[in-house]
């Protein structure tokens, strides 16, 4: 299966994989080097011209400008039940991954490849990572969150896993590390993980303004009208308030609605209006219900986004739930993306990478 260098980037769901991608690609491409992506399995929670997509491989097909198709890209695309038709169909997925793989590899120095939201997906099939890292003669770099002591126990168990089916570790960077634990994870956690056999090539501290959505992934999340402001989409949101109660009793409430979501039906002009003063990222009315004119002009002239959905605040907030913790979650966010790219090239040991990059190439050549 080809010479290319691959590197397989693996974790856990929300824990910077696609964003160590990002970064990587962008430090590499910068070093000018011929820089490839690959996801095999991708889990569709997002609808493309009537086709369930990852919306990690669209992020990174429009922001890297990858000129393979989303197939070729994401050749396996899982649904929440995707055990349904699984084992008449492995033999059927299997192949799509191993040509996805060999296409998308061609003419490339480096090929970044992406597990799915579980390393083990797949295994009951084997059609897992730690299968293709050895097929495809890849290193894989785990991408954990380090937020708590028991990124260790994953860490080791995930490397055990690989290990014993032939795969190869190049190490871990650990993500989200909240900055009164920075200096512990560089010092005593990183020690245990060296010890264990896995090189630490990066502690990244924990930055809300990754993490954190902007208002243009709440209308994509939601399709949403924006009705006010839409040239406020790139405010950065905090958090969600739900607004259920009278204008008098909400105001001390609504004091910490500076930088959130205030959700609410389009009916309750008073406690909107109200909302509007304490200066929320956006204004988010549930059940189509349309706002009076007052709440238009209010909201236009504290530039404050207005977005009206159709569903109700339980399925809204529910759907809401899936931005929670992602990184760069769409090409939109623009200064996001250039965050990314600033955070992963100063926090990660890239030149690590690129050593082994070489000595992988002289090996070849040797050969």
């Amino acid at each position: 299966m080809g010479v290319t260098y691959s590197l397989y980037i693996a974790g856990t769901r929300f824990s910077g994989k696609t964003a160590l991608c990002l970064g990587l690609y962008s430090k590499f491409q910068e070093m000018g080097l011929k820089v490839g992506y690959f996801k095999p399995v991708g889990q569709g929670v997002k609808i493309v011209d009537g086709v369930s997509r990852d919306p990690d491989v669209l992020l990174l097909k429009e922001v890297m400008e990858l000129e393979e198709s989303l197939d070729t890209l994401n050749p396996v695309v899982l649904g929440k039940r995707y055990l349904d038709n699984l084992l008449k169909d492995c033999d059927k997925l299997e192949s799509k991954i191993r040509k996805g793989f060999d296409e998308v590899s061609k003419n490339k120095d480096i090929l970044l490849i992406e597990s799915p939201a579980i390393p083990e997906l797949l295994t009951c099939c084997n059609l897992d990572m730690p299968r293709f890292s050895c097929e495809f003669k890849s290193k894989i770099l785990f991408s954990l969150k380090g937020d708590e002591d028991s990124v260790v126990e994953k860490a080791v168990l995930f490397k055990r896993f690989i290990e014993q089916k032939g795969g190869e570790t190049l190490g871990i960077v650990l993500n989200f590390v909240p900055l009164q634990q920075v200096e512990r994870m560089r010092g005593i956690v990183s020690s245990i993980l060296e010890g264990c056999g896995l090189n630490v090539l990066g502690v990244v501290p924990d930055h809300r303004d990754l993490t954190n959505p902007i208002v243009y992934d709440i209308v994509e999340a939601l399709g949403a009208e924006v009705l006010t402001c839409s040239n406020k989409l790139e405010n950065v949101v905090e958090d969600y308030m739900i607004g259920a109660m009278t204008p008098e009793s909400a105001m001390t409430w609504l004091r910490r609605s500076i930088g959130k979501a205030f959700i609410t039906g389009g009916d309750r002009t008073d406690l909107i209006l109200t909302a509007i003063e304490t200066k929320p990222s956006v204004i988010i009315l549930t059940g189509n219900i349309y706002p009076s004119r007052s709440v238009l002009n209010s909201a236009e002239e504290k530039s404050i986004p207005v977005l009206l959905v159709p569903d109700d605040t339980y399925t809204t907030v529910t759907k809401l739930e899936f931005l929670t913790g992602r990184i760069v979650p769409s090409p939109k966010s623009m200064k996001k993306i250039q965050l990314t790219k600033k955070i992963i090239g100063e926090y990660v040991n890239w030149k690590r990478i690129l050593d082994d990059f070489v000595e992988s190439k002289r090996k070849r050549g040797n050969a």
